[in-house]
């Protein structure tokens, strides 16, 4: 009987990451990180003797990813004697004529829903039934409904759903009502494609992805462990997940508020304040300037005079602006020809970009030392 369990996915192994610093160089690091997180799963599936492994979808980053890094998958899973893995496809590594599935041979303790409609396994020294479908092709706009109304649960053994896919009305990445496939009456929904791990009351979960992957991923990332309890007098199941967290580099954005009395060392020093010299030197960072700034400071060297204070930092000074009184400018230029140009910036319709391309006529003219 089934009593442990692990659901993942969302690794997308083999991803291309960019980024504006050293693009390669923090790439490679990124990459290493997916790796890591991949390779210390494997090895907790191992050695805590997990009988079951789910991953739910995007499992490598693109169907066009290198056979070396299946091949490194493969021999990985293979490794688990004990376990059984089971895999669907998702929107990025979906079963297609150049699916990554077809590159490499696979061992007997892996099955992979290769279609797009629902099928089941039974995994009888489990008990355990897992039903799933596969993606075939890279967007969805509809829930296979016929098949899965077709699916008939066995009570007296232990059921899995695998889906990969949205919670939403309308998507292309397959729409999926919770109450429709609650109802069904599974013991457990895997859930994939959402990079947020969470988990409804009646039992679906998305794993979230293992590690963050840009800056819109916060929070801890990882993968759920469920622990099974069996009625056999009731045939009667009870999972509860728990929560295994990866440690791994997070991405952190902060706002820092600037005014015009802040000189250039003030506002490296505001940064530099986000967080801790030990976090600052981990995580990934995203600093947006707000407020107002001396006219005379010029931003364009910050990024790089703060990279050493930093594992990884961009930084937006585009919401802030100079401090001018651009009508008293105006007006004490009013006859000579700065004015008479700012003048003619000011009959331009739309506010917003007569706003800018006043700021920016007065940096300029202040960076040539034409206003003062």
């Amino acid at each position: 009987m089934i009593t442990r369990f692990i659901h993942s996915g969302d690794f997308h192994l083999g991803r291309p990451f960019t980024f504006q610093q050293q693009g390669n160089y923090f790439g490679k690091n990124k990459r290493k990180e997916l790796w890591k997180a991949f390779d210390d799963m494997i090895a907790y599936a191992g050695k805590e003797e997990i009988q079951l492994v789910l991953i739910a979808g995007d499992l490598f980053d693109s169907v066009n990813v290198l056979t070396m890094d299946i091949k490194r998958v493969a021999e990985a899973f293979a490794g688990l004697e004990k376990t059984w893995v089971v895999l669907i496809t998702g929107n990025h590594d979906y079963h297609g004529d150049n699916s990554p599935y077809k590159k490499v041979d696979w061992s007997n303790n892996v099955y992979i829903f290769r279609e797009d409609v629902f099928r089941s396994i039974y995994i009888k020294e489990l008990n355990t039934e897992i039903y799933g479908m596969s993606w075939v092709k890279n967007e969805y706009r509809a829930f296979p409904e016929r098949s899965f109304n077709s699916l008939k649960l066995d009570d007296a053994r232990y059921n899995i759903l695998m889906v990969h896919g949205e919670v939403a009305s309308q998507t292309h990445y397959l729409p999926i009502d919770l109450h429709y496939i609650e109802n069904k009456g599974f013991d457990y929904i895997a859930l994939g494609h959402i990079h947020k791990p969470g988990m409804t009351p009646g039992g679906a979960a998305y794993c979230g992805s293992p590690v963050p992957l840009n800056f819109g991923e916060t929070g801890e990332r990882g993968y759920l462990i469920a622990t099974v309890e069996a009625d056999y007098d009731n045939n009667e199941y009870t999972t509860s997940s728990g929560f295994y967290a990866i440690p791994s580099r997070r991405y952190e954005t902060f706002e820092i508020q600037i005014t015009a009395e802040d000189s250039y060392n003030d506002i490296i020093e505001k940064a530099t304040s986000c967080d801790t010299i030990e976090n600052r030197l981990q995580n990934y960072y995203r600093l947006r300037f707000l407020g107002y700034v001396n006219p005379e400071i010029q931003l364009d060297w910050i990024n790089d005079d703060l990279e050493e204070s930093f594992y990884y930092i961009e930084t937006d000074a585009s919401l802030l602006e100079p401090d001018i009184d651009l009508e008293k400018l105006i007006q004490e230029n009013r006859d000579n020809p700065i004015g008479q140009f700012l003048e003619a910036l000011g009959n331009i319709e739309d506010p917003q970009v007569k706003k800018k391309a006043i700021i920016y006529s007065i940096e300029a003219m202040m960076s040539e030392g034409v206003l003062k």
